[in-house]
């Protein structure tokens, strides 16, 4: 089993993205998962929560390495042979990707999901609106203070490890728009199969039947992860107020470029 990394900002395309790429039976994917957080309680345990107890018992250093590599196979039992496409966000947190270095592959790749800050936070507010949410408009409809001003939101900590990326000039990290991918899906795809190292299988780009689910309901946010079956970019009739439209320019200012994120929508 080889493991990529399929990181990112959110309402990107990751969903879309994994749905493609499963059509190709050597690649498996399942949605959000719960992979990196394992890794990273255990390893805590093993170094400080339980660290007394495995002296104690004569487990040292190489009883941590061996259990944190076993943990992706145990993951994903059924993977054997296969590329997975393990989907969280953060990922490229340097403290994430020293460890998937240790305990996944020395030279394990990551696909880095981008998007202008505007068109996601606009994608959330729409997604809000259709689960009957205050009206797409109003300033309170969907909470912009919470995600672009809270200092513990979760997007503000995915745009940080997404900066976190760009700026480490890994090499093995490769950045896809959102805009590439319903656009120019075909030559994405072969940007990712050329970045992984693996055959290039010949997708459907045409209809796109979805097998990767997750269950949006727990989070009252039906449809978040619903993908359409024609590949193609559809206009967002969210009109976001001026003063969210300048928080998102500041943070492209701050953290990213224009050419890397994708042009907005127009």
């Amino acid at each position: 089993m080889e493991i990529v990394l399929l990181s990112g900002l959110p309402r990107t395309g990751s969903t879309l993205l994994q749905n493609i790429l499963v059509q190709n039976t050597k690649i498996h994917a399942e949605g959000n998962s719960g992979l990196c957080q394992i890794m990273w309680d255990s390893k805590i345990s093993c170094e400080q929560n339980a660290v007394q107890q495995l002296i104690g018992a004569g487990k040292d250093v190489s009883f941590k390495v061996d259990f944190l590599k076993k943990i992706p196979s145990i993951y994903y039992p059924d993977s054997a042979g296969k590329i997975v496409f393990d989907k969280c966000r953060r990922w490229v947190n340097t403290e994430n990707i020293c460890m998937a270095r240790k305990y996944i592959a020395k030279d394990v790749k990551a696909i880095v999901m981008v998007r202008p800050i505007e068109e996601i936070v606009a994608s959330f507010a729409r997604v809000s609106a259709k689960n009957n949410r205050p009206p797409e408009n109003a300033d309170a409809a969907f909470g912009y203070e919470s995600l672009l001003l809270n200092k513990n939101s979760k997007f503000l900590g995915d745009i940080h490890a997404t900066y976190t990326a760009l700026n480490s000039k890994n090499s093995n990290f490769l950045f896809i728009s959102y805009r590439d991918l319903v656009t120019d899906t075909e030559k994405t795809l072969s940007r990712i199969y050329k970045h992984i190292g693996a055959n290039r299988f010949i997708h459907n780009t045409q209809h796109c039947v979805q097998t990767v689910f997750e269950d949006d309901k727990r989070n009252n946010m039906a449809g978040m992860h619903t993908i359409r079956p024609k590949i193609a970019r559809k206009k967002n009739k969210v009109v976001l107020p001026d003063w969210v439209k300048d928080v998102c320019t500041s943070i492209t200012e701050t953290y990213f470029d224009h050419d890397l994120l994708g042009k907005a929508y127009n």
